[in-house]
């Protein structure tokens, strides 16, 4: 399963319809600054710079003392938990929406 299909299944258990592909998850809910990112936000990223649209998406799990903690799913190690504090994850983060 991929980024997007992860966190359309999380949100649809809970009976909350999202678009299935992340770079249309990233039209929704309301934007909000990585200093008021919580539990339950969606975290978006640009992980190709070739590409101008988001194309991947991430569920925060934590986001305490400024480190944030997101788990999604990759190509290589299959479902994890990151955090935005790695360089990777930092130089491709574009944004937080929170849809509930």
């Amino acid at each position: 399963m991929d980024c997007s299909g992860i966190v359309f299944v999380a949100f649809g258990k809970e009976k909350i319809k999202l678009p299935r592909i992340s770079k249309n998850m990233a039209k929704t809910g309301k934007k909000v600054s990585l200093k008021k990112a919580k539990k339950g936000d969606l975290i978006f990223f640009k992980t190709r710079k070739r590409y101008a649209n988001i194309n991947h998406v991430g569920l925060i799990v934590s986001a305490e003392n400024g480190q944030i903690r997101f788990i999604h799913s990759t190509s290589s190690k299959g479902v994890i938990i990151s955090s935005l504090s790695q360089k990777y994850w930092r130089k491709a983060f574009v944004k937080i929406n929170r849809v509930l």
